[in-house]
């Protein structure tokens, strides 16, 4: 995970003219991504536009892990572009943190147990607690490898 904490050349683009705002930690970028939250899905339709969809995630070992369908939309998108974009966002009172992370993607088919269980407890879910391995059969995991980070934190 690269160091958000060291930001583009420019001042402005570092957010060195703004009081309210800093880059996050690479520690505070992790706890982000464990946490719970939802994150938007983006990417690039064969006709040009951007697909963004609301998703649950997985951050494990240095990618990005996101269960979909393997004819959906996004696993498509992936299969043709290679690329993939996630974007969670946290608020607390005043206080908002995003993370954003770009890169390589690919489409893993079928999903394994591992990745659905896992998703299931970071959530506090139970959608796969019973199925059979055919169950698994219809569903995919597009993994990004983030090669791009942009992790900020600004208040009022």
């Amino acid at each position: 995970m690269p160091d958000t904490t060291k930001g583009p050349a420019s001042s402005r683009a570092a957010g060195q003219g703004d009081a309210n705002c800093r880059r996050l930690t690479r520690e505070e970028c992790r706890e982000l991504l464990a946490r719970p939250v939802a994150g938007v899905f983006s990417s690039l339709a064969e006709q040009g536009w951007i697909h963004s969809v609301p998703v649950h995630f997985l951050h494990r070992d240095g990618e990005i892990r996101i269960c979909c369908r393997t004819s959906s939309v996004k696993a498509l998108n992936v299969d043709r572009s290679r690329r993939g974009t996630l974007c969670a966002a946290v608020t607390n009172g005043p206080e908002r943190r995003y993370v954003n992370v770009e890169g390589p993607a690919r489409v893993e088919r079928p999903a394994t147990a591992r990745d659905l269980a896992a998703l299931d407890e970071k959530y506090s879910r139970t959608d796969t607690a019973g199925w059979a391995e055919a169950d698994y059969a219809g569903e995919a995991v597009i993994v990004i490898t983030p090669v791009r980070w942009i992790a900020w934190s600004d208040w009022d």
